[in-house]
């Protein structure tokens, strides 16, 4: 009776799950993405098995300034990760990434400094910093982690407008390990 409870229970969350990741009615699609040609080529997206996670939010710009300063000269703060691939709908934005662990409770914090830059093109940069609770196992986990633009920028009119650079504190050099485009 088990198995078919669970069986049952599998086949709608994919039965819903492939419904709502539909992109007939939406009008987007991945051109609204970009990632580094280098990363693109090694995207590979297993929908049947992506784990949506919240990351945790923070609009500091003293934190931002420190993180940003000490990424650019090299001295690395949290746990190493790799972003896969990243998508927009609606008001959310998808970054699937990968990391060793598998023993601990990993989370995911967005860090932005509040600034809009309206210079050519548009866009607003933020840190993504991983904190893997001292994991020292050694799987390979793959999770989507979803940032809700309502809750990090709010309702203004720049959210669709502008990109969305997104850096990891392992990146030293000036270019994003993800620009997530404006709608507009």
């Amino acid at each position: 009776m088990k198995i078919k409870l669970y069986i049952l229970f599998v086949s709608c969350f994919t039965m819903l799950f492939s419904i709502s990741c539909s992109s007939d009615d939406a009008g987007e699609t991945m051109d609204s993405v970009y990632m580094p040609s280098d990363v693109n080529n090694s995207i590979r997206q297993d929908e049947d098995f992506l784990e949506f996670v919240s990351a945790k939010l923070r609009i500091n710009e003293e934190v931002f300034n420190s993180l940003e300063k000490n990424r650019l000269n090299e001295l690395v703060k949290g746990d190493d990760y790799k972003i896969n691939f990243v998508k927009r709908e609606g008001d959310f934005i998808q970054i699937n990434l990968s990391y060793s662990g598998g023993c601990q409770n990993h989370s995911f914090e967005l860090i932005w400094d509040g600034k809009v830059y309206i210079d050519d093109p548009c866009h607003m940069n933020f840190i993504l910093l991983h904190d893997g609770n001292n994991d020292d196992c050694e799987a390979y986990i793959t999770e989507t982690i979803t940032i809700n633009l309502d809750a990090l920028v709010g309702n203004v009119s720049y959210k669709n407008d502008c990109s969305y650079y997104i850096f990891s504190t392992y990146n030293s050099n000036k270019n994003a390990d993800a620009i997530v485009r404006g709608m507009n």
